[in-house]
């Protein structure tokens, strides 16, 4: 009788740990699960809010700007700074997706010093431009086509050669480096690209992993689109990777910082891959030490130079 019943408490106890050990495989499958989808979601929702801010002009800021408003895409009114060149050439700068015209002064007081004309644009729904939703840039194009427009009515004529706009080139950082490289891509008009750490457009701009973290990526990302999609009613337009190409034979300048951490791997990975899917007409330089749009920090110098290096030649 006691060994029968020692049998029956050790069944028991199997049983036991048996569903415990289920609703730990359980726990440890479904909570990863839901938090991949759940943060996807919570970004879906982040990414599309507008981030307005005001933008003041500095008081030491080292060239002249104008304030100027033009129509962009949905009839939204973007704002500016405008500065007419010292010849005939402009270049449009495109800040980064939480930011506003400001981050981009580096770039900007370098170009204005050497003679070129700038228009300083806040992107839709951020500075002080109009817009109650973003999109990782998937509408944006259409607002360079107004900035462009607007461009237009300080073209030179057969009167005026100098201080009015012959030549548009265009730069960016991350987002605005991605809307640049698009916007280059539809618009003949433009000229030259430079494209500081462009991110992706969607999930496919991602190259093939390098890390298991990478690996975990490529479906986030897929599903941030999917969300975004829903969340703004807008679909995911052609990646970077499907029409960079198109580009040629305007020339591009990529800029990425040269990290690559063994866990997170790094923008270059991605953006020697724009290269390559580019052609001849697209250089690289990778920042030494650099991680993302922080060139004007760790090489100020040579980002300045190799800027104009490339704007002076693609200008003439």
């Amino acid at each position: 009788s006691s060994v029968r019943g020692a049998c029956t408490l050790t069944r028991r106890d199997l049983k036991y740990w048996l569903r415990l050990l289920r609703f730990t495989v359980f726990v440890l499958v479904a909570f990863p699960a839901c938090a991949f989808v759940l943060l996807p979601l919570y970004l879906a929702f982040v990414y599309a809010a507008p981030v307005p801010s005001i933008v003041t002009r500095p008081a030491d800021l080292g060239f002249p700007v104008e304030d100027v408003e033009f129509i962009g895409g949905d009839d939204l009114t973007l704002r500016a700074w405008y500065t007419p060149p010292r010849g005939d050439a402009l270049i449009i700068l495109l800040h980064g997706y939480f930011s506003n015209r400001l981050q981009l002064r580096f770039q900007a007081e370098v170009l204005a010093s050497a003679g070129y004309g700038l228009l300083m644009v806040d992107e839709r729904a951020s500075g002080e431009s109009d817009g109650t939703q973003r999109a990782l840039g998937w509408p944006d194009v259409a607002d360079i086509r107004g900035a462009l427009d607007f461009l237009n009515s300080r073209r030179c004529d057969a009167s005026t050669t100098t201080g009015c706009v012959r030549w548009v080139g265009i730069a960016g950082c991350s987002i605005g480096g991605q809307i640049a490289l698009r916007a280059a891509a539809q618009y003949p008009d433009i000229q030259a690209v430079l494209a500081d750490g462009p991110s992706m457009v969607s999930a496919a701009d991602f190259p093939p992993p390098d890390t298991w973290f990478a690996a975990l990526m490529t479906p986030h990302q897929w599903l941030i689109d999917r969300f975004l999609e829903l969340r703004t009613g807008l679909s995911a337009p052609p990646t970077i990777m499907e029409t960079i190409h198109t580009i040629a034979p305007r020339p591009i300048l990529l800029i990425a910082g040269s990290t690559v951490d063994p866990i997170f791997s790094g923008e270059v990975v991605r953006i020697r891959q724009y290269q390559q899917a580019a052609g001849s007409n697209a250089q690289l330089w990778e920042v030494p030490g650099g991680r993302h749009c922080d060139g004007p920090a760790v090489a100020p110098a040579e980002y300045a130079r190799r800027m104009l290096d490339f704007f002076d030649a693609a200008s003439r």
